[in-house]
Order: structure tokens, then C-alpha cells, then sequence
């Protein structure tokens, strides 16, 4: 049997609003998912120093 590992998305360009560093530990944050939604989208992101995990909503354009 063969396990599913799931992979840390591309590093996007990173709107203004979403925080790039962890609110606990101030080391870096690595997006994990982009869960799009009608007027925003919710970033889940993994600190990579304590390993906690954030989420942001990032408003999107309007267009």
C-alpha cells in the first residue's frame, strides 16, 4: 500500500494581509493549502520553527 504525502503548495505571491511569520514564535510560515471561496480564500500555513498551525482569510480581488 502506498501512502498519500501531502506537499506544501509553491511559495505564491504573498498578499499584503497574510501574516509570513508565526504569531507564537516569529519564525517563518510555509503554505500548506489554498481552500478557495467565493469572496476570499483561506490559507492554511505551518510555522516551520514550533510546528504550529495558522490560518488566514485573504480577500480576493474584485475584478
Amino acid at each position: 500500500m502506498i501512502a498519500v504525502v501531502p506537499q506544501c503548495e509553491p511559495d505564491p505571491v504573498w498578499p499584503a494581509q497574510v501574516r509570513t511569520s508565526c504569531p507564537d514564535c516569529t519564525a517563518r510560515l510555509e503554505l500548506l493549502r489554498v481552500i478557495p471561496g467565493r469572496a476570499a480564500e483561506y490559507w492554511t500555513l505551518r510555522c516551520a520553527g514550533c510546528g504550529g498551525i495558522h490560518m488566514d482569510i485573504v480577500d480576493r480581488p474584485r475584478g
